[in-house]
């Protein structure tokens, strides 16, 4: 008869990512709850609780227009002096401070993200009896209503006790917060998406659409949390002072080219006119500097645009101006306020810096602009104009404005006759596996497990069209493996893939002699091309 009720209980759900409410929906159904209401706007959690009278609140804490605390506040005022309303907070954020936070404005209950769906639903049914027996039991509403009092004046006690501390170390801990809480989120929110949806890709009931759907979000987590990685390393050595700057001479215009290809799909997908700005005789403007650092500032830009521009356009150019070469970006997005012109540099800082978030993203882009572009010896400045948008600006010291002759790679493609013979030295079986899939309907493989390996079969085999060289390997690296493979065969082709994948790291490898580079985990598509620049077709 309990489990009865407490499978017709009324449960809403609050989250502001689609994702998350559909692994909680889908946990929900499988255990027989019949009657679930969800919302990914905080707004509508009074008019829901007026209207549906909910037996449990699922809640996240973090969510654009209202933050969870904000929303529990406002359940309370509608909540009667003997009415129990338990809430289960669901939330990204660890630290001790939010949970004890969230336990005082009023949660019955506290999970992490990424949770584990079985103790998620045994902590909703404990709720949802702990609240069936609470109506049956009003009667003894004092008694109850003591304890709350005790346990919150405890809270309460607990929560003054952080907050002084926090305010005697905030000043000299702030970064250093700031970093924890953000990798919590960024890191966290996406395995989420991941380890949710794996789970139900498998399920053998689900449609193809609903395969593509899951697929999808896995794709765009996964692309989110690498990107989030990449982003820590990067500002780790910049504020290490370990970020090593390797010029060279390269031309502009083929560097915008890539970045303005890369964003395209992605300007597209917001309707957004996406174009280019360029002098008469762009192509002929090259720059001494280090072409994988100024690349990664400016997509960080251009990124920085799309993601905070609703409607418009976005503008990639460059232009000479006297000794310099700057390069902008101008957007038709929400302007920046004049007194958070100079904050939105810092480290982990949006010119909004509560918890109630309008954009995903750790707060990182200009910084690591502003850190790259300045060792490059550049600036970066930006003016923005209310109702009009914005422009960001790169300014680099151009020491040679007009090429006579443009840099170009030189590649001998190989003509194979049948399948291309390619060499994978992969020490880690399932990153092997994984390669092996994806070309061995195209090519044929041998694997070796290590430099040392490598080094002996391209001796025996001579037929080796392109070596894919890992660089993390017992018994010999795969740096030290290429120096070896190219003192007798300097024309085999040698491409790393490698879990190195820093700023530096790709002059690094290339320096050692390798050919190309390729950073882990493996875009398909990018390997592909990269390996048909080899082969004549």
């Amino acid at each position: 008869m309990i489990d009865s009720a407490i499978k017709n209980s009324n449960i809403l759900v609050v989250d502001d990512q689609e994702a998350n409410i559909d692994v909680l929906i889908g946990l929900l159904n499988i255990q027989g709850y019949t009657n679930v209401r969800t919302t990914t706007d905080p707004r509508e959690v009074v008019g829901l609780i007026k209207s549906s009278k909910p037996d449990l609140i699922l809640l996240d804490l973090l969510m654009p227009h209202l933050t969870g605390f904000e929303v529990m506040r406002q359940i309370k005022s509608l909540i009667t002096e003997h009415t129990f309303m338990p809430i289960l907070v669901l939330t990204a954020d660890i630290t001790t401070e939010t949970r004890q936070k969230a336990l005082s404005s009023g949660a019955k209950d506290f999970l992490t993200k990424p949770f584990d769906l079985i103790e998620v639903g045994l902590r909703i049914k404990n709720l949802l009896e702990t609240k069936h027996f609470h109506q049956q039991l009003e009667n003894q509403n004092q008694i109850l209503e003591e304890k709350v009092k005790e346990r919150t004046i405890e809270l309460e006690l607990s929560n003054r006790e952080l907050i002084v501390a926090k305010d005697k170390a905030q000043e000299s801990d702030r970064l250093k917060t700031a970093f924890l809480n953000n990798i919590s989120h960024e890191i966290r929110t996406p395995l989420n998406g991941i380890l949710g949806f794996s789970s139900f890709i498998i399920e053998p009931d689900i449609t193809q659409e609903d395969k593509e759907d899951y697929l999808e979000v896995l794709n765009i987590s996964s692309d989110r949390l690498v990107n989030t990685i990449t982003d820590y390393m990067d500002i780790s050595l910049i504020v290490s002072g370990n970020m090593e700057v390797h010029p060279k001479q390269i031309a502009i215009l083929p560097l915008l080219e890539k970045v303005f290809e890369h964003f395209q799909e992605s300007a597209k997908k917001k309707n957004l006119e996406f174009k280019m700005q360029l002098p008469a005789n762009a192509d002929q403007f090259i720059l001494n500097t280090d072409e994988v650092m100024l690349r990664k500032a400016v997509s960080k830009l251009v990124d920085n645009s799309i993601k905070f521009t609703l409607e418009g356009s976005i503008t990639l150019g460059f232009e000479p101006i006297n000794n310099n070469i700057e390069i902008f970006v101008q957007d038709t997005g929400k302007s920046i306020e004049k007194e958070a012109q100079e904050v939105v540099f810092e480290y982990f800082r949006q010119e909004n810096g509560s918890n109630t978030r309008g954009h995903e993203g750790n707060g990182l882009g200009l910084s690591i602009a502003k850190g790259m572009i300045q060792l490059l010896g550049g600036e970066i400045r930006l003016e923005s104009t209310k109702n009009m948008g914005t422009t960001v600006f790169l300014t680099i010291p151009n020491e040679t404005t007009e090429a006579t002759s443009k840099p170009k790679e030189s590649i001998n493609p190989i003509k194979v006759e049948g399948k291309p013979f390619i060499l994978v030295v992969e020490d880690d079986d399932d990153n092997y596996f994984y390669v092996e899939k994806l070309l061995s309907k195209g090519y044929k493989i041998l694997r070796a497990h290590n430099g040392l390996e490598a080094a002996d079969l391209c001796k025996k085999y001579f037929d080796i069209n392109l070596v894919l060289m890992d660089i993390k390997m017992p018994h010999m690296n795969g740096i030290e493996a290429t120096q070896i493979i190219k003192s007798f065969r300097n024309d085999l082709p040698i491409i790393a893939v490698t879990a190195f994948a820093g700023s530096g790291d790709e002059f690094k490898i290339k320096e050692a002699g390798c050919d190309d580079y390729v950073s882990k985990p493996i875009n398909e598509t990018e390997l592909i091309s990269l390996i048909l620049k080899y082969f004549k077709k």
